[in-house]
């Protein structure tokens, strides 16, 4: 069995070695790397959420706006949180009632059936 692993292993490591053995791998994992990315950038969207309505709630009912989001996650957290696993800039709308995340998703693009969204109502009281 440790010589399979290992096999694999050396194979995975040339074929990654080489530039188009990179590009095929990686389209043919798509189907099977996207579902975590879905998830890993659900799971991320949800933290910044829930930290955007922890930050409203101890600055008097105060969001960032759209020009200091980005920001505010550069504060908030380090290595590259304003981004989604597949590399493109989180989008945050504020309303006066709501707040919203997006994600562009895997095929990067915006509203398509694949965006991911994370909206929360304010808690506050919507001053800005």
């Amino acid at each position: 069995m440790g010589k399979i692993v290992l096999f694999l292993l050396v194979v995975l490591a040339a074929a990654l070695y080489f530039d188009g053995s990179r590009s095929w791998m990686f389209e043919k994992g798509k189907p099977l790397i996207d579902p975590y990315f879905v998830m890993a950038t659900q799971s991320e969207m949800e933290k910044i959420a829930q930290d955007l309505q922890m930050y409203e709630r101890e600055n008097f009912g105060r969001l960032p706006d759209r020009r200091s989001f980005d920001g505010w996650l550069e504060r908030q957290y380090s290595g590259g949180a304003g981004v989604d696993s597949w590399g493109s800039p989180y989008e945050y709308t504020l309303r006066r009632d709501s707040f919203y995340l997006r994600s562009p998703g895997p095929d990067k693009l915006r509203a398509t059936e694949d965006d991911i969204v994370e909206g929360r109502p304010r808690t506050g009281s919507g001053t800005n």
